[in-house]
């Protein structure tokens, strides 16, 4: 299986030797050009990514919305990347709380606007915290 890690920082080390053996990494990725090499493996840009066959792109970095992008601009196959780190987004669908509150006043807006929320542990900063859900003031 040809794996390639996108990121050259202290949360690849969380992963590379951990839970994935380094000589399985084909290459890392960076988009700093100064990097050549990475615990004695190459380091590739990702436009030298976007030529070359690979199986799966591992995340291990912090930078999900900017790589994401980066990777359909260049024609990566997101289905074949996995985020380690910041790999869930929450977004309230919701776009105009102005005229909420002209219709449901401002107490009740802020209610709505601020009734779910999720708190999600992350490991890179040691260890991992609990997930905690709340959904509608109850816990979940």
């Amino acid at each position: 299986m040809k794996i390639y890690v996108w990121g050259t920082g202290r949360l690849v080390g969380k992963v590379v030797g951990k839970h994935i053996p380094l000589e399985d990494v084909e290459a890392f990725v960076d988009n700093d050009s100064s990097k050549s090499e990475y615990m004695g493996k190459k380091v590739i840009s990702p436009v030298e990514l976007s030529g070359l066959g690979y199986d799966v792109v591992l995340v291990a970095n912090l930078y999900r919305k900017e790589i994401y992008e980066q990777c359909l601009s260049l024609g990566i196959d997101v289905s074949r990347v996995i985020f380690l780190y910041n790999n869930c987004e929450l977004k309230d669908i919701n776009v105009n709380y102005d005229l909420a509150q002209k219709v449901l006043g401002e107490e009740y807006t802020a209610l709505v606007r601020n009734r779910y929320h999720v708190v999600r542990g992350v490991e890179a900063y040691g260890k991992p915290a609990p997930v905690l859900q709340i959904c509608g003031g109850g816990i979940a």
